[in-house]
């Protein structure tokens, strides 16, 4: 039985490293639910365990770039079909700019919170994530007790590229 959930519903992971800083710290561990990747693609804002191509391991992302949308990076901001997404949970410290990608169908665009220190779908031999390589959705962190909360609570907004209001 315990298998069966672990496989198909429910399962705790270890977060290592800092590309998902300040949002999830290493040695956190997080519970994933597995259910909805069987059903639809995740929202953007959404944190999820993923697979990349060739690669072993698993790897905690943020879902930034949804199918058909063309996802850029200019002067540390991430645009997403001209329009730049508002994401108050990002460490602040600049990253590289990166050239237009259209996100094929059934697939999803990940970025860690820590750019500047995140191998993620930007990296050209990793490139959007297939639904197939989704292996759940973050819920909450479990440990350390001190610091369980829940997670996917902050949602990437798109927003004007200009303020409109000056």
């Amino acid at each position: 039985m315990a298998l069966l959930i672990r496989a198909f519903l429910f399962e705790i992971i270890l977060v290592e490293g800092e590309s998902m800083m300040p949002t999830l710290e290493t040695d956190e561990r997080i519970g994933i639910e597995k259910v909805t990747r069987y059903t639809s693609l995740p929202e953007r804002g959404d944190i999820v365990i993923v697979r990349y191509p060739d690669m072993d391991g698993t790897y905690v992302k943020r879902t930034i770039g949804l199918p058909g949308e063309t996802v850029e990076v200019r002067d540390s901001t991430v645009y997403i079909d001209g329009r730049a997404l508002y994401e108050d949970y990002i460490a602040e410290e600049p990253y590289a700019d990166m050239d237009p990608v259209v996100v094929p169908e059934d697939h999803i665009f990940v970025m860690g919170d820590n750019r500047a220190h995140s191998m993620d779908s930007r990296a050209s031999y990793i490139g959007p994530i297939a639904k197939d390589a989704i292996l759940g959705h973050g819920l909450f962190v479990l440990w350390p007790f001190e610091n369980m909360h829940t997670i996917n609570q902050d949602r990437a907004v798109s927003a004007p590229a200009v303020n409109e209001d000056t």
